[in-house]
Order: C-alpha cells, then structure tokens, then sequence
C-alpha cells in the first residue's frame, strides 16, 4: 500500500509518502524555492577553462550555466553581456548558485515538451514495443523540426487528442513566457511548477493507492484530476502530519543516531564534501556465530540507511562504514540489499560498492535542499559547526569554578545548567555533590537551564536565602 498524504493548511506546503505505513519520503515547499522556474538572465562571464558561464538570475548567488546545458545551436556562440533564457534545475546552497540550463522543459501529466531538444522519447517504464511505436509517432506528428518532447510513464495507453491538448497548452506556456521578457533584465519569465503539481508528475499515479489530503478544494480537485487513484479528505480535528506520525519522523530524521529495531543503530554525519554514516552493533548480540550477528546487523543497517537517505533527501558522494564482514558472500548480501533498495528510490542514485578498506560507497543524484537545510539554520552559539560543549565539559568546568570558591565566606550557591550536566556533577545517588560540598565547605544548588553546553553561578549567600529563591522559581 502507498499513500500520498498532502498537508496544504497553513502557509507551508508539505507531502510524505508512506510504503506499507512505514513513512519513506518527506517534501517541504520552501518559501524561496526556484526550481523550474524561468528567467531572462545576463551572462556574467564565461569561464573557459571550465566549459560554463555564470548568469545573473537577479537572486542572491549568481547561476551556473555549463556548456553541456546549452543548446547545439548556442554552444559557440555565449558571450559576456548576453541576454540569455534559462530554467532553474538545482536549488542554490549555502556555497553555490543555483544550477542553471538553457534547454528548457516544460512538464505535464503525460508528456514533458523541450522546445530545442530536436528528439523524441518513451519512458523506460513503457516496455511494450507497439505502444512506444505509436507514441513515437505521434511525437513526430506534433513536433515541429528543433522541438522535441519526451512521454512519461501515465501517457500509456492515452488517446492522441488528449496527448495533443497537453502538447498545446505546455508549447503555450513557452510562448508566454517568451513574450514576457522585457527590458528589464535579469527577469522572472515563468514560476516553478506549483508544488503539488510537481509532487503528482514526481511520482507513478499508477503505483499510487491513495491520496489523504486535508484541504477541501484540494481534494475535490484531486479527485477530478486522478480518477484512477483513491482521494480521501482529512476531516479530523489532528492534523493530518501528526496522525500518520509524519511529524515524529521528522523529529527523528533530524538528529544524528538512528536506533534500528534490534538495538543496532546508525550515525549519520553530513559535511561539505559528502555524507558518512556508520553502523553500530548496539545493544544487539544476536543468537548464533559473531558472522552472522555482524550480517545481521549489516543487512538491517543497509535497509534502514536506504530509507534514511530517501527520507533526509541527502545526496551527493554517501559513504557507509558497515562492520567488517570477511565473508564476500556477507558483503554481496549487503550489497544486493542496497541495489534492491535504490530500486524504489525514484531519485537517481549510483552503487559503486565496497572499497579495498570494506567501506560502502554510493552516490545520489542532488534535486532539492536536503530536509535539514530546509528546516534548520546554523547554531549561533557555535558558529554554524553544528556542535556543542558535552555535557562532561560543562560539569568539569563548573567544578573548576567553584573550587576557587573554596572557604569563601557565603554559606551557599546556586548554579543553573542543563539536565545532563547536573546529572554528571551530581554522580551516582549524589555522591560527588556531597563530597565536593564536604571539601569546598558550602552548599551547592543546581537549577535546570535550557542552554545546552554553559552553566550560570545564579547567587552567592546564606542557605535559607537561597531555597527561597528556588521556591519563588518553581511558583513562576
């Protein structure tokens, strides 16, 4: 069973897909997002060595434009100041520009319309030979020389009127979005697709069982629209995230450990350059030889790491350091569970397998913002690292502090910090509290804090001064 669930109330667009209830894929609109759209940009400059041109899109980072994604017919011909038309295909990042192309795209239901292309395609996914016979032909019948388009995967079987009517409006779209180019340059000739619109052409309506929305209109429009796939309206009161539990899934793709179900767990590490993620054996010992507990662990490590990779949208060069297997048959186990995962990955992705040094290596294919970016923002406190002081710092540093203290002439203190450092400086049934207390020769108060990796010395004075201070807290 698979369910499309679209959360359109409020001002945040957001989709997830669930495979047999297990939550797989989540996709947020952002509020900036540009990808699809069109511009009327101006070539900055052109950098030879590197076969691309950056363009002025008018955005904050200037676009990248490669050779490669230039039509034959301007290959040879851009040049500094050119006003040049282009689509979005990659967003920007923190460190780079949007990725630009100015073969440009068109998409619909059924087929998507290139008007430089010159060529028409079939869906790999088509495989009967007659069908893909008869919507070539029809290609050739719409296209006009230079144009080309290719058919999706929902054309099989569609009657050439309606093929036709879908050609005509996308080849309007262009036409619009030509006429609209002004002086003014750089300009916005055409928006994106609309988000939901691109979630439905993203994915097979085919391989869809349902659709669970929580906006009337929506629904009611999806239900025109997908007439071979269930639309169902979310009227309760929960919102519709929290009763799938999207919203704990996605409190859970954001921290660093995944815990797997028989007590193994993954780390999973982002930098610049690419993603690692280790496999740990955890709580789990399994029941037979250590080989097939490390298999064991392996094959429910690569499953889960697959999801994760779908469901945080990481892309790029992903490495994963599973335990050591010495058997080759355990590695092409692993191996095999891999390639049979990326299968359902509708996101490009490439396995190139284990290293001379057993690590896994993979890549994927970058579309959008991974979810972190599009949720978090860098930590102020550490400088956009992503790290802060442990917990035992912030005890050892605080004991630091108050042993200057010792035989000062107050009976007390009183000291904030988080949690899990109070729990490190308190040791076992309290133990190095009281020991500390017995040396430094004052009582020593701990108040919880929220801000992680610091503490505070609050107040200095008498005993019976201070617990009414921590009693007029706890009444606030």
């Amino acid at each position: 069973m698979r369910t499309l669930l679209f959360n359109a109330k409020g001002s945040e667009n957001r989709c997830a897909l669930l495979e047999d209830s297990q939550i797989q894929e989540i996709h947020i609109h952002h509020i900036h997002e540009t990808a699809g759209a069109i511009y009327a940009g101006r070539v900055l400059n052109v950098l030879k060595g590197m076969a691309a041109a950056f363009v002025d899109i008018g955005s904050e980072k200037n676009g990248y434009l490669s050779v490669h994604d230039l039509p034959s017919s301007m290959e040879k011909r851009i040049r500094e100041g050119q006003q040049i038309i282009v689509q979005v295909v990659k967003e920007a990042t923190d460190h780079k520009g949007p990725k630009l192309t100015a073969k440009l795209e068109f998409g619909g239901q059924y087929l998507v319309y290139m008007p430089d292309s010159g060529y028409t395609a079939v869906s790999k996914k088509i495989e009967d030979s007659a069908e893909r016979e008869r919507l070539l032909a029809i290609g050739a019948s719409l296209c006009k020389e230079g144009e080309g388009l290719v058919f999706r995967t929902a054309a099989n079987g569609r009657e050439k009127e309606e093929l036709s009517r879908e050609f005509d409006y996308l080849k309007g779209k262009y036409e619009e979005a030509k006429r609209k180019k002004s002086d003014k340059v750089p300009c916005l000739l055409a928006e994106g697709t609309p988000f939901f619109d691109r979630m439905l052409r993203e994915y097979d309506l085919g391989e869809i069982d349902r659709i669970v929305c929580d906006e009337s209109e929506l629904a009611l429009d999806l239900k025109a629209r997908c007439s071979g796939t269930e639309v169902i309206f979310h009227q309760s009161k929960q919102p519709i995230f929290e009763a799938y539990d999207v919203e704990q899934e996605i409190e859970k793709a954001l921290k660093r450990i995944v815990w797997l179900s028989n007590g193994s767990y993954l780390v999973i590490d982002k930098t610049e350059a690419m993603t690692v993620i280790d496999v740990n054996t955890g709580k789990f010992s399994g029941k037979s030889s250590l080989q097939d507990t490390v298999l064991k662990t392996n094959l429910a490590a690569a499953k889960e790491a697959a999801r994760q990779i779908r469901l945080r949208n990481l892309s790029g060069m992903i490495i994963i350091d599973f335990i050591d297997m010495d058997r080759q048959e355990d590695r092409q186990a692993v191996l095999s569970q891999m390639l049979k995962e990326a299968k359902r990955d509708k996101v490009q992705s490439r396995i190139i397998g284990f290293t001379q040094m057993n690590i896994f290596q993979m890549t994927r294919k970058r579309v959008r913002p991974d979810l972190a970016s599009l949720l978090m923002s860098p930590c102020p406190h550490c400088s956009g690292t992503g790290t802060v002081v442990s917990a035992e710092t912030t005890a050892f540093r605080l004991e630091r502090e108050l042993w200057e203290r010792q035989y000062m002439e107050h009976e007390a203190v009183l000291v904030e910090l988080p949690a899990d450092a109070a729990q490190i400086f308190r040791g076992e049934q309290d133990e190095h509290i009281k020991r500390l207390e017995s040396v430094l020769r004052f009582r020593i108060f701990l108040n919880p804090s929220s801000e992680s990796g610091t503490y505070r010395i609050v107040h200095e004075g008498d005993t019976e001064e201070i617990i009414r201070l921590l009693k007029k807290k706890e009444k606030m």
